[in-house]
Order: C-alpha cells, then sequence, then structure tokens
C-alpha cells in the first residue's frame, strides 16, 4: 500500500501531457469532429508513456465530451462546441489571437451580464434579515479596502469575487452558483479583460454598495433597468481592453 501511495502522484503527473497535447489538437482544429485516434498503442510510443497512462489520459477527455469511445472502434473525436462546457474556456481563450480574445471577452460579459440580472432578480424575491447581509458588507468594505490602497489586480479581482460570492449565498440558487461561477472565473483569469475591468475599481466598489443599500432598506432591485446600465458598463470595460490592446501592438 505505501509503495502505491508513493508512485501514484507521479502516475497522475504523466497523464497530463497527453490530456493537453490531444485536447489543443482538438480545440485547434487539427483534429476534427468525426476524426478517429491512433490506436492506444500508437498513442502510448508517441508520448513514451505505457497504454494506462493513455488510457486515463482518453477517458478524462472523453468525460470533458472531446472524445467518444465504442467497443471495437476506438475512440472518435467529438464536437466540443456542441458537447463541452465552460471548463474548456481557459484551453480556448489559450489557443485564439488578439481578435479572437476580444470576441471572447464580449461573448463572456454578455453572459455575465446576464446572469447578474438573474441573480439580483432572485435576491429581490427573498426577505433578508440584517445579519444575513453581514458577510456581504464586510466583503464590499474589503473591496473597498483593496481600492483604496492600489492592490494589485489580482488582489481586486480576489475580493471582488468574495462580494459575489456572498450574493450567490444569499441567493440560495444552486442552478446560479452552478451556472455563475465557471463563468466569472474564466472571466477573472483573463489578463487583458481583468485589467480592464478593473481599471477604476472604486466604481465597482459604489456597484456593489448601490446593491447593498437596497438589499437593506428591502427596496425592489430592478433588474430590468439594471441590464442597460451593465450593458454600458461593458462597453466601457472592452473599450478600455481594446484601447489597452491598440496601445500593446504599437509599442511593438
Amino acid at each position: 500500500m505505501k509503495a502505491t501511495q508513493e508512485t501514484a502522484p507521479e502516475a497522475l503527473n504523466v497523464v497530463d501531457p497527453c490530456v493537453l497535447a490531444l485536447r489543443d489538437e482538438i480545440l485547434s482544429g487539427r483534429l476534427r469532429p468525426g476524426d478517429r485516434l491512433p490506436s492506444e498503442r500508437d498513442l502510448a510510443a508517441r508520448f513514451a508513456v505505457n497504454r494506462v497512462s493513455v488510457r486515463s489520459a482518453l477517458a478524462r477527455l472523453e468525460a470533458g465530451g472531446l472524445l467518444s469511445v465504442r467497443q471495437g472502434s476506438g475512440y472518435t473525436v467529438r464536437s466540443y462546441l456542441r458537447e463541452g462546457g465552460p471548463a474548456l474556456l481557459p484551453a480556448v481563450l489559450a489557443q485564439s489571437d488578439a481578435a479572437g480574445q476580444y470576441a471572447i471577452a464580449v461573448d463572456l460579459l454578455r453572459v455575465r451580464r446576464g446572469l447578474a440580472v438573474a441573480l439580483l432578480e432572485s435576491l429581490s424575491e427573498r426577505a433578508l434579515s440584517a445579519d444575513s447581509l453581514i458577510p456581504l458588507r464586510a466583503a464590499i468594505d474589503t473591496l473597498a479596502k483593496a481600492a483604496r490602497s492600489a492592490e494589485p489586480m489580482e488582489v481586486l479581482a480576489r475580493c471582488d469575487l468574495e462580494v459575489l460570492a456572498c450574493l450567490l449565498t444569499l441567493s440560495e440558487s444552486t442552478v446560479l452558483q452552478l451556472c455563475l461561477h465557471p463563468v466569472v472565473s474564466v472571466l477573472h483569469g483573463f489578463d487583458a479583460l481583468r485589467e480592464a475591468m478593473y481599471a477604476h475599481p472604486k466604481s465597482n466598489v459604489l456597484a456593489w454598495s448601490a446593491v447593498l443599500v437596497a438589499l437593506e432598506s428591502g427596496a425592489p432591485l430592478d433588474a430590468v433597468l439594471l441590464g442597460p446600465l451593465l450593458a454600458d458598463r461593458d462597453a466601457k470595460t472592452l473599450a478600455r481592453m481594446a484601447r489597452r490592446a491598440n496601445l500593446s501592438r504599437g509599442a511593438r
């Protein structure tokens, strides 16, 4: 048993390069939907690993919606656009050029905007006690301190995510939490977009503070009016991102 525990981490590490290489070939289009993969034996030779490691890699790709398997026919590439999920977004982002990354940013903000409206609709239907809002108030205060201290973008993003996490907890919506977190996590890991989002962090604090005041007073959160406001905010974020990209290209 002891020997198995010592060798397990090394065995898992061997699988990762296989997964990443095949995943990138699928996402880049070098392997297209319907293509059959080489045999496990050939893949093992290509990656210089044993067939057990190859089988583990293929199982992970199958679980991620990138491959299908049929007894006697081997593994076939599936359409990741139809079968994949948000977990693939970081890899898609990494393979995109500047124009592709901008397009992804547009869609990420659009999805987040729709989920934010749904979240506020959910909160407006709940009777929240003063005590239940204490964690939210503390999270906003922490974000405000980070903004005043001009903390790095990573810190601001982490504080902002904590505010969002508090709101999701208050909503008690399993669906919203499972849908929103993957999108926001990808968005906050997108360096160019993150820098544009937190160029003026005090505005983020003001927006969250307005939500807190409404929740404390019991005033309805007008999700219908919120949509256009969020759309305007996102448009400014994208404009900042585009300007910085242009400056960056010009500097080269």
